[in-house]
């Protein structure tokens, strides 16, 4: 089957028409309420004819044929849909199993035609006609059946079985008309094929329009699906969830289309009820069971417990391309809808022991788990140390990782010579980072300064002897930080001093220049507020500039060169003589 695009027709084929929807043929009014009917196929009126006198064009011709072509299409579709009701009606009313079986093996049969008219027809001709069967209970087994109707109830139910599988071959092809039967049936069988009068919902129904949604490769179907269905019903939102981790057992994990739309109705479900009031008042695609009783429906821990199976299903398969978007929302909307968050121990300490970008958006997550949950990483601190490197300073995601940076270092527990080489660290990267990074790191270490006094001692590094200065001044410094050890207490950074800050007191910006001296006066101040630093960038430091009042006016050349370049000039007020010049000067005469 061709997949059709938005407005209904195949990709490569000849543009059809669609059956009309004008008036209702009168054998469908037995149809249930709500139930899609299908209408008389609209024809087309003859050309009026023409005048004897009169010669035909070529294109004249050409459209007379194709009016006619769509004339007999249209007569065929049209004698193709009364047959089709009229078998719809034999099946209703036949009164043998070998007979109801016929008639539905022919409608079964049609619903795989190569024409997109015919199988959509035939999909709502079997909507409307299974529809009616469960309405009258011929789809039910019951006590008082001889065996004759338990084989018709017996072969009706595999019939419709079937037709699930064949409705669920049109959902994967990206045909919308076949999601909402799929949806209707869904409703019916609610309702009619209940084994007791307590609630029920057909589990296996929906797990066939969910795993052909999640195969589909229309990404349009798939939102149509999560917007209108799991993110609007409870009741459908609970069961999307519980059937993930079963249909997914049977889908291969190089299945790149089942995970990413998986992926996309998980990531964008946003809203998820909280208390279980909220819960129990949320919107249902089905009748609602007695809340008397306790149902896993009502209970918030039972739905967040199917979510985090969810969510887990999906991180085990293969998505490197959508690990950054997951890393990104973890922290704030899945960890904590999740009943254990310690079961994404394993996926966050080996997505940052992976080192990049990716290991600084799983820190977040790694850090709440540490925080909230009693996580005890090893070696936490060296891999923290080794993702401060050159290509940090110019990441997107820096102002996030220098705030967990500031959390993860504020205990004033942490040893002095751990706290000095992060500090150390920062700053000689400082010599090579934009100006927007700078101006972030600076108020951190001017606070990790006042939390750690004993880490000041990098800032005014006296020598002892005055002979060791001699003997600098001769023979230069060598620096007693090892940049290359990755092991931040071996560094002997606290043995070293802060030279880079000072050297940043010369920068080109005159902002970053400003602010490298906070740290050459006295700590007068209790700490800066590092949310006031961290999201600059080049626009938004020229803005700030280009948006100052001045209060004077600077000072500019008022004596206007005629020529850029002199071997010997001598200037005065009312001229400018140049010296003797060579030819090469001659050039640039603006006169």
């Amino acid at each position: 089957m061709a997949i059709p695009t938005s407005s209904g027709a195949v990709p490569g084929s000849k543009k059809r028409k669609r059956v009309a929807v004008d008036e209702p043929i009168r054998a469908s009014k037995t149809a249930p309420k709500g139930i899609p009917t299908v209408t008389k196929a609209v024809m087309i009126r003859p050309a009026p004819k023409r005048k004897a006198t009169e010669t035909p064009s070529d294109d004249e011709n050409n459209s007379e044929t194709d009016s006619e072509n769509d004339s007999d299409s249209e007569d065929s579709l049209a004698l193709r849909q009364a047959e089709m009701l009229q078998l719809e009606e034999e099946v209703i009313a036949a009164k043998t199993a070998q007979a109801r079986t016929k008639g539905l093996n022919t409608l079964l049969a049609q619903l795989k035609d190569e024409s997109e008219e015919i199988a959509i027809m035939t999909a709502v001709g079997l909507c409307r006609t299974f529809c009616r069967l469960m309405s009258r209970g011929q789809l039910v087994r019951h006590k008082d059946h001889n065996p004759e109707q338990l084989k018709m109830v017996k072969e009706a139910k595999e019939a419709y079985v079937s037709y699930l599988k064949g409705l669920g071959t049109l959902v994967q092809s990206g045909e919308g008309t076949s999601l909402k039967l799929s949806m209707r049936l869904l409703k019916e069988e609610s309702v009619h094929m209940k084994p007791s009068e307590d609630y029920y919902f057909p589990n296996l129904s929906y797990g066939v329009i969910i795993k052909h949604i999640l195969l589909s490769d229309s990404p349009d179907l798939v939102t149509v699906f999560a917007e209108e269905y799991v993110y609007e019903y409870s009741d459908l939102r609970f069961e999307f969830f519980k059937a993930i981790p079963t249909i997914s057992k049977d889908i291969p994990a190089s299945n790149t289309i089942y995970s990413e739309n998986l992926f996309s109705i998980l990531y964008n479900l946003k809203d998820l009820p909280e208390p279980a009031e909220e819960l129990a008042e949320s919107a249902l695609y089905l009748n609602p069971p007695s809340k008397k009783k306790k149902y896993p429906l009502f209970q918030i821990l039972v739905h967040q417990r199917h979510f985090q199976d969810a969510w887990l299903t999906l991180l085990a398969r293969p998505l490197p391309s959508k690990q950054r978007d997951i890393l990104t929302i973890l922290p704030k909307r899945i960890i904590p809808h999740l009943p254990n968050p310690r079961l994404l121990m394993d996926y966050l300490t080996d997505t940052y022991n992976s080192g990049g970008v990716t290991a600084l958006l799983a820190l977040q997550g790694l850090f709440n788990l540490m925080m909230s949950h009693n996580l005890d990483y090893p070696n936490f601190f060296p891999k923290l140390y080794a993702l401060l490197n050159r290509d940090l300073m110019h990441v997107k995601y820096r102002s996030r990782f220098l705030r967990l940076l500031e959390s993860f270092l504020n205990s004033s527990h942490l040893p002095a010579i751990l706290v000095a080489s992060f500090v150390k660290r920062m700053a000689r990267l400082c010599l090579s980072a934009p100006p927007s990074a700078i101006v972030a790191v600076i108020p951190l270490v001017y606070n990790l300064m006042r939390l750690h006094p004993t880490c000041t001692f990098m800032l005014h590094r006296v020598l002892g002897k005055e002979i060791y200065g001699e003997k600098i001044r001769k023979a230069g410094f060598e620096d007693s930080f090892d940049e290359n050890e990755m092991d931040p207490m071996k560094t002997g950074a606290l043995e070293s001093s802060l030279w880079e800050l000072e050297t940043l007191q010369s920068h080109y910006h005159p902002n970053v220049a400003t602010l490298a001296k906070i740290l050459s006066e006295q700590f007068t101040k209790q700490q800066y507020n590092t949310e006031d630093f961290l999201d600059h960038s080049y626009t938004s430091m020229l803005e700030a500039e280009m948006s100052k009042k001045i209060n004077k006016d600077p000072i500019v050349e008022y004596i206007v060169p005629k020529k850029i370049f002199f071997a010997e000039e001598k200037q005065n007020e009312d001229d400018i003589l140049p010296a003797t010049e060579n030819a090469l000067l001659e050039f640039w005469d603006f006169e």
